[in-house]
């Protein structure tokens, strides 16, 4: 379908050139925010399909311009290492001081907890923001896990983010230097050594290996140089934390995220986490009722690791990513057998269970569970006689 995927794609570009962003959904509401940058994974992958080059030529330009509007001040912050080097990382941060227009009466009853009009309207930005990163909602964001008004997605400096960005740095280096631009070309590579470096001197923490969202204080104004502090680190335990890895996945020829060496202490780490279930990763280990917490699984989560698990050059590893995918599918089958469904989100303490929690009733359908189900079985197979147990029963492929 690489006619649809194109145009998926040039639909994004149009969005992007009327609003200088990804609109968190194609309806009027959503300008206020972006979707997470991942438009240059999304022509990286139908270049590699279809090797369009004048495809590429033509979204190029729109690439820089997202890539500009997330080195905006808005989303920009600066924080100097122990060594005084002062590195440029990124942030969430809608542009939104209201209730959200899809989701208003949840947001008002939620603001109505909090006195002035100021605080409503800084907890309505933290609440579009937290949107913003798709991650909406989890404890990840709350400086109270108890309490929603305790979000302060605008104060932090996410794993997953900085990631996206750093590949699409890469992408642009990549997709330049494909159209003939090698000054831009050389520009974007270095701009994405840069932020490996500040990922790696502001997130990674060595004791834990993992790499940690980086916390900015409470009475911050997320303006000039703040000094790196390492009990503003993020200790707690997501799935975000191993995100990274995914890049061993792409651009292998022009950087590594993490060496093999590293790549094997993260792996360790990882299965030490309590992050790996039954029915595969877990969103975190905190269970507060929200839909980005425990126990529920989220599929895209699950690709990321595990495409970073298969591409690390271990065998260890590509072995953990190929269980990891089949407790997936495993869950992914049973539910669909007892429902007729896939569904947006599982419960991965129990195979064949989706998920709950949330603002909203779960979701049917939902096509990232279904496109990450079609990549696994692409990349680990599926043998026609291979059954697949679950719960005590045994469900076979039919």
């Amino acid at each position: 379908m690489y006619d649809t995927a194109k145009a998926i794609v040039l639909n994004l570009v149009y969005m992007l050139e009327k609003y200088g962003f990804v609109p968190n959904g194609a309806r009027s509401y959503y300008i206020n925010r972006s979707q997470p940058p991942l438009l240059s994974s999304m022509v990286l992958e139908v270049y590699r399909a279809t090797r369009d080059v004048e495809f590429v030529r033509t979204v190029f330009p729109s690439l820089l311009k997202e890539h500009s509007f997330w080195m905006s001040d808005i989303h920009n912050v600066a924080i100097a290492d122990n060594h005084g080097q002062v590195h440029n990382l990124s942030r969430y941060q809608a542009r939104w001081n209201k209730p959200r227009p899809e989701s208003a009466t949840i947001d008002e009853e939620l603001a109505s907890k909090v006195n002035s009009m100021a605080a409503k309207e800084k907890l309505y930005r933290e609440i579009a923001s937290t949107a913003e990163s798709g991650w909406d909602f989890s404890s990840r964001w709350m400086r109270n896990s108890t309490d929603m008004t305790t979000l302060a997605t605008t104060y932090i400096i996410p794993v997953d983010l900085n990631i996206f960005i750093f590949k699409m740095e890469l992408d642009i280096g990549a997709l330049a230097k494909l159209v003939g631009d090698s000054a831009t070309s050389e520009k974007f590579l270095r701009a994405s050594k840069a932020r490996h470096i500040a990922i790696d001197s502001i997130l990674w923490n060595s004791e834990m290996e993992q790499w940690l969202d980086y916390w900015l204080p409470a009475d911050a104004d997320c303006q000039g140089v703040h000094e790196w502090k390492t009990n503003s680190q993020n200790r707690n335990i997501f799935a975000s934390n191993f995100i990274p890895l995914w890049l061993n996945a792409y651009h292998s020829g022009l950087v590594r995220f993490a060496d093999e060496a590293k790549s094997k202490r993260v792996m360790a780490s990882l299965k030490a986490s309590g992050l790996l279930h039954a029915a595969g990763i877990a969103t975190s280990l905190i269970n507060t009722g929200q839909q980005w917490d425990f126990p529920n699984g989220w599929a895209p989560l699950q690709h990321l690791i595990a495409e970073g698990l298969s591409h690390s050059g271990l065998s260890e590893a590509k072995k953990l990513a190929e269980d990891i995918a089949t407790r997936w599918v495993r869950t992914n089958y049973a539910a669909y057998k007892s429902t007729g469904a896939m569904h947006e989100k599982y419960n991965v303490t129990a195979c064949g269970e989706s998920g709950g929690g949330g603002e909203y009733k779960p979701q049917t359908g939902f096509g990232w569970s279904n496109g990450v189900v079609l990549s696994f079985l692409e990349e680990f197979g599926w043998p026609e006689d291979k059954e697949i147990a679950c719960s005590g029963k045994v469900l076979t492929t039919g």
